[in-house]
């Protein structure tokens, strides 16, 4: 019988890193009344064990995540083909079947499992989001937004936190609007940090009309973005160009079909962007932004000598990336969330320096020195 398998955040991605990977054999045996429940239950077996390859006897231990049994429901999707290399009918009807199973990459069926996507989420502290697409309509000469309006709402049905769109639109007017509407990343995280998010998806759209086709207008529209981080500027997606092309009897109609066309596919690709490069993170290690305030620069160089010092448990490399005014910024590769971090500084502090967390936001850390 397949079990329902608890596994840590870490472990769960390392499974999403393996159906990411490329296609891999499996034997496993399966147990059934007849021969297809047999066939059935190995398929499922494959795909546990495929889990079990990337997971170590430790990740299984720690902070532990009950993983949905959704995944092992889609072992059909997951198994590309199978071949029976044995099987026998027991005294007591009981078949037992061997299969070599071929399992692959199904991002699709990943991102349709809910619960997967949200235990994601949570690992990655919830980021919240805010959209900033700059839409020119050559067809109606009118201010739109048709495509910012279908990526807040795809983001939204596949569980990311987004801010309300009526906070965002509530600053148009002020400089620092306008100038992140025009691609300015810096402008565009003052806003983000004014709004309590954490990451924003930064774009433009363009519909123009292809002509006429019997009668009706071609609908055309590029669409381009990328998601940057608020905090540290880093760029975790980006789609040059998607392009949709509708026709309808109405030019209005047949440009809106286009751009929504164009925004589907660019949320999907910049959540499929997402969704690997997170599941990588939580497979391996994150990089952790450290501010400290109230620094001089005898005690910029013991913290830095501290974190090198893998004294923490969790950090694998830690170096220094500024000190100015009294403020000392560390960037540190730890292998777990940057709340983890924040708690290991605390329970374990320098002993050269009174270190005290005072903020924590996404993966920046911020804390003070206390004299």
């Amino acid at each position: 019988m397949i079990k329902r398998i608890t596994v840590q955040f870490g472990a769960i991605f390392l499974f999403l890193s393996f159906l990411f990977s490329q296609s891999s054999t499996i034997t496993a045996e399966g147990f059934g009344m007849t021969e297809d429940a047999a066939i059935e239950q190995a398929k499922r077996a494959a795909v546990e064990i495929g889990i079990g390859t990337v997971m170590s006897s430790e990740t299984v231990v720690k902070n532990s995540v009950l993983f949905s049994d959704n995944i092992y429901a889609k072992a059909n999707g997951f198994v590309k083909t199978f071949t029976v290399t044995d099987k026998f009918q027991g005294p007591d009807g009981l078949w037992t079947i061997t299969i070599d199973a071929v399992v692959t990459e199904i991002l699709d069926e990943v991102l349709k499992d809910e619960m997967a996507v949200q235990t994601l989420l949570n690992a990655m502290n919830r980021p919240k989001l805010i959209f900033m697409i700059r839409e020119e309509n050559l067809i109606d000469n009118v201010p739109s937004d048709f495509a910012e309006v279908k990526l807040v709402s795809m983001f939204y049905d596949k569980g990311f936190d987004v801010v309300d769109r009526q906070l965002v639109q509530a600053l148009k007017g002020e400089a620092d609007f306008t100038q992140a509407l025009a691609g300015d990343v810096t402008a565009a995280s003052k806003i983000a940090s004014m709004l309590g998010a954490d990451i924003i998806v930064i774009g433009t759209a363009k519909i123009s009309s292809g002509g006429k086709v019997y009668n009706m207008t071609s609908g055309q529209a590029d669409v381009n973005g990328k998601i940057v981080r608020a905090d540290t500027g880093e760029i975790l997606a980006i789609v040059p160009q998607a392009r949709g092309k509708k026709p309808h009897i109405s030019a209005t109609t047949a440009g809106i079909n286009a751009v929504n066309e164009a925004a589907g596919k660019l949320g999907a690709d910049i959540i499929g962007q997402l969704i690997r490069k997170w599941s990588t993170q939580q497979a391996n290690a994150i990089n952790v932004f450290l501010v400290v305030e109230n620094v001089d620069f005898m005690s910029y160089m013991t913290l830095g000598t501290y974190l090198k010092s893998q004294m923490v448990p969790g950090i694998q490399s830690a170096f220094e990336k500024g000190f100015n005014d009294g403020v000392a910024e560390y960037q540190i590769l730890f292998e777990g969330k940057s709340q983890d971090l924040a708690m290991a500084l605390m329970q374990n502090p320098p002993e050269a320096v009174a270190l005290q967390v005072t903020g924590l936001s996404g993966n920046r850390i911020s804390a003070q020195i206390s004299q």
